[in-house]
């Protein structure tokens, strides 16, 4: 997998959303396997749209929050098991990285340049956030994301703004944001 920007968390996982045409999700497909090797060219990322990377951050912020609530509940994860403490301590640091990293990465390629920053929060969008969800479970924001998408002028945004947006909400940090 060689993806050109670090947008999502799907490089790593094992499953793909669709959405119709509109931008209404439809359903999540599953796969026997998770990619084999994915490989991020930073310098590409660099010089990718700021909101594309933004974007992936908003999605990776969910990441902590969704992986706690499902350890404490004892919710399937994505391959029906339980979440364990590795899992859920990846998500924590993909949450860490971006609160530590995340402004001067989006500086970095508002500038078109790689940095260290920048490189941590590529890891963060595609790798931890990847395998937090995976390992430990999806909750409350990507399904309220799901269903924003059914709703007219709602899904022309880009999904990890709506899973941003709820995280801020529901946990009165829209401010920090």
């Amino acid at each position: 997998m060689l993806p050109t920007v670090a947008s999502t968390d799907a490089p790593t996982s094992a499953l793909s959303v669709v959405y119709s045409e509109e931008g209404a999700f439809e359903e999540y497909l599953f796969y026997p396997a998770n990619p084999d090797m994915v490989i991020v060219d930073s310098t590409i990322v660099a010089n990718a749209p700021v909101r594309l990377l933004v974007s992936g951050m908003g999605d990776a912020l969910s990441t902590w929050f969704e992986a706690q609530a499902c350890y404490e509940s004892r919710a399937a994860n994505m391959s029906g098991g339980q979440s364990t403490r590795g899992a859920l301590n990846l998500a924590r640091l993909c949450y860490d990285t971006l609160l530590q990293e995340g402004v001067k990465a989006k500086i970095a390629v508002e500038q078109k340049v790689t940095s260290r920053a920048l490189e941590r929060v590529i890891e963060a969008n595609t790798y931890l956030s990847g395998i937090g969800f995976e390992s430990s479970g999806l909750a409350a924001a990507h399904a309220i994301h799901n269903g924003l998408t059914q709703l007219d002028g709602v899904s022309s945004l880009l999904s990890r703004r709506k899973s941003s947006v709820w995280y801020a909400g529901a946990t009165g940090s829209a401010e920090q944001q």
